[in-house]
């Protein structure tokens, strides 16, 4: 009888243990402390002589927001700017449809230049606001819910007063943080 009595006294001991945890797992899980999602960093990086920063990424638009910035002893005009998933971006580095671009005819915003002609002077630092990012799928991003992060290419189109064309790219990694 002792023996069963001991028995029985372990398993009362750890099962009220396990229950435990499992509800303390439970919580944590339901928090999305334990989305491995959310641990994913926020990073805008591109390339020499430009540089970016992330300010903002809507839930219900869809839209980035960066900070843009270049040192390069030139000035460039931004003709376009390319927020899709990796696997849109084509073999020469560009997005493979022409639809992925955001520029001044389609909605983008440069703030304080407001004259939908997007010259960046060596050293100066500009607002970008209103770019479209594009799921894998192709379609636009929306309705993700705050604190889903979304990766991907940024690329920039640009001009040179040469009139010398070219693009950079790089990688960003963007969280949902206004609704």
């Amino acid at each position: 009888m002792k023996k069963l009595q001991a028995a029985m006294e372990y398993l009362m001991t750890y099962g009220w243990a396990i229950l435990i945890i499992a509800l303390a797992l439970g919580v944590l899980y339901s928090l999305g402390v334990l989305n491995p999602g959310r641990l994913k960093p926020v990073m805008c990086m591109l390339p020499a002589p430009f540089s970016c920063q992330i300010q903002t990424f809507s839930s219900s638009t869809g839209l980035l927001s960066i900070t843009l910035a270049q040192g390069s002893g030139n000035t460039y005009t931004i003709n376009g700017i390319a927020c899709v998933d990796n696997a849109l971006i084509g073999s020469n580095g560009l997005p493979t449809n022409i639809i992925y671009w955001t520029n001044a005819a389609t909605g983008l915003v440069i703030i304080p230049n407001a004259s939908g002609v997007f010259t960046s002077p060596s050293g100066t630092v500009l607002n970008v606001k209103n770019i479209k990012c594009y799921s894998s799928t192709g379609v636009q991003v929306s309705g993700l819910p705050i604190g889903t992060s979304f990766g991907g290419t940024l690329v920039l189109n640009y001009t040179l007063p040469s009139g010398t064309y070219g693009f950079t790219s790089g990688s960003i990694n963007a969280q949902v943080n206004t609704p």
